[in-house]
């Protein structure tokens, strides 16, 4: 019966104490350029890391691995370009499986706060869908993100996807300048008809 108790006592212990803790936490999140784009529309989306209560020296320098998912019939990967003076630890590849399209890559040298880099995208589902970027890490056994400095920290953030509303491509300015000045004739010829 002690056993338990002590054992219970422990438990409680240690549960209160996690709860207690200061957060560690770090963040990488997905920010679309817009949140709706045009049928056929390019549009960009950041990668923007929060390190700054991450474990380690602060400023510091850290990396991990990343996978945004999303719907192919909905839209078309383009490029992922790299943030100045970061570098990839494992390169950018492409897969498909179903419907479901992936980018997967690594990236070291980031600094505690700031922008990883950047996706395009184009949009080609029908308009009134919505595409939904999921954000996910590379590794969801064991993590895979880490503070270099001053030694390796591993570490982990929480991840935010983010999705974009597709619609209908508008019609330029001209087209409807055309339109109205077509009418405006139709209705002159009218008039001058019922006149004579």
């Amino acid at each position: 019966m002690q056993i338990r108790t002590i054992a219970t006592a422990l438990f409680l212990l240690v549960i209160s104490s996690a709860l207690t803790a200061p957060a560690r936490a770090a963040s990488l999140i997905l920010i679309p350029s817009a949140g709706t784009v045009a049928k056929n529309g390019v549009f960009t989306v950041d990668l923007m890391l929060n390190a700054s209560n991450a474990p380690g020296t602060h400023p510091g320098l850290y990396g991990g691995e990343i996978v945004v998912n999303f719907n192919k019939t909905l839209l078309t990967y383009g490029a992922f370009t790299l943030a100045s003076g970061l570098g990839y630890f494992e390169p950018v590849a492409v897969s498909t499986t179903g419907n479901t399209q992936t980018v997967r890559f690594g990236f070291d040298h980031a600094a505690d706060t700031g922008k990883v880099g950047t996706f395009s995208f184009t949009a080609i589902g029908n308009p009134g869908s919505l595409a939904q970027l999921g954000l996910v890490d590379g590794d969801d056994f064991s993590g895979s993100f880490a503070s270099y400095v001053p030694t390796y920290q591993r570490f982990y953030p929480t991840f935010t996807g983010t999705q974009v509303a597709i619609s209908a491509v508008p019609l330029p300015a001209g087209v409807w300048l055309l339109g109205t000045a077509m009418g405006a004739l139709v209705a002159r010829r009218r008039l001058r008809h019922a006149a004579h």
